[in-house]
């Protein structure tokens, strides 16, 4: 199993995001104590609260918020809602 963060910096186009997401399901099989969010329901609920609050992220590592999401946006939503409170 390959390390999911690494990989998700990786994605450009939409095959590379259907592959990340394939690799988070089995991530979340063989890893389920990565993911703080286990649940839909609680995978949902944190992705909603970091896409709210993804501005003061991107500050804090100096990157600007993207205007427009684009396939590697999206993977790092997941990989943040994987473990976000």
């Amino acid at each position: 199993m390959g390390d999911i963060r690494r990989i998700a910096q990786g994605i450009e186009t939409r095959e590379d995001l259907a592959e990340f997401l394939r690799l988070a399901v089995d991530d979340l099989k063989g890893n389920p104590q990565a993911w703080e969010n286990d649940s839909l329901e609680s995978f949902l609920a944190a992705w909603s609260a970091w896409t709210l609050d993804c501005p003061g992220w991107f500050a804090a590592h100096g990157e600007p918020v993207p205007d427009a999401p684009d396939w590697k946006l999206i993977g790092q939503m997941v990989l943040a809602a994987r473990v976000y409170e």
